[in-house]
């Protein structure tokens, strides 16, 4: 299915010009701000004290939770004492995350352009061209396997994007579902289930759902902070006045909607 097809272009470039303008501001935030700080456990103390680097420094943390050395975590960070920090609603960052910053190479305004024009040819077929033109290109093992990862999404209906914008990386995934009609009568509601991960944000997902020439948008994140990023961010647009945006926090770990392999994207030994 076109992009094109599912919503139309007129709803469709301003939808876009919001996330362009969404994307753009989360380039320009900086660690410090109210949102959910990115942090790497670099080791053990005791059963409740971290070494830990956030926002490129070492500091001393106590956490509630077990947390795995060598690993990154999303999560929130409040001055205790000294130069030690209380860490909280922590959530560890996929391992895949890794690969997508190291092999990141679709330019995020480009994508949003492809989308925000009509085209004989699909996004989706270009896309899929220019991953097939990276693989013939890859200088490793390890990136040919990641490039693979993406052909493999595509092969089962979710589209994965590892985008950069500024100086930063992130992936978005998408895939289209339309129900069929109750009634002979009925509007076919169209929709798009999208999941996004940002280094600033941590994963979010939602739903984009066209139905009877009216577009509404679901978005559920991990961490207040990030909704409230959200809700300033889109207030600002004209778009707010033509859609009906949810945005809510669940405590649940919001997952991809394709799981990259990782036996495929880490045991590079075998």
């Amino acid at each position: 299915m076109k992009y094109e097809a599912l919503f139309p272009t007129n709803k469709l470039k301003k939808f876009n010009k919001v996330e362009a303008e969404l994307s753009s501001r989360a380039g320009l935030v900086k660690y410090g701000s109210k949102l959910p700080l990115s942090m790497e456990i670099l080791e053990r103390l005791d059963p409740n004290t971290y070494l830990l680097q956030m926002n490129g420094k070492k500091a001393f943390a106590e956490s509630e939770k077990l947390l795995e050395p060598g690993m990154k975590y999303w999560g929130e960070a409040t001055h205790k004492r000294g130069d030690k920090f209380m860490i909280k609603n922590l959530i560890q960052q996929p391992q895949f995350f890794k690969k997508i910053q190291e092999n990141a190479f679709v330019d995020a305004k480009k994508v949003l352009e492809a989308f925000a024009t009509t085209s004989k040819t699909p996004f989706e077929a270009k896309f899929k061209k220019e991953i097939i033109n990276q693989m013939a290109k890859a200088s490793s093992r390890e990136e040919f396997i990641f490039l693979n990862q993406l052909l493999l999404s595509m092969e089962n209906q979710v589209i994965s994007i590892p985008v950069t914008y500024d100086d930063r990386s992130a992936l978005f995934q998408y895939k289209y579902r339309k129900e069929k009609r109750q009634k002979e009568d009925d509007e076919v509601v169209k929709s798009l289930d999208f999941y996004a991960l940002f280094d600033i944000l941590g994963p979010m997902k939602g739903k984009i759902i066209y139905f009877k020439n009216s577009i509404s948008l679901n978005i559920e994140v991990n961490f207040e902070q990030s909704r409230e990023f959200l809700i300033r961010n889109i207030g600002r647009s004209e778009m707010v006045k033509e859609m009906d945006i949810s945005i809510r926090v669940v405590e649940d770990e919001i997952q991809p909607l394709y799981s990259f392999s990782q036996n495929n994207l880490l045991d590079l030994k075998t």
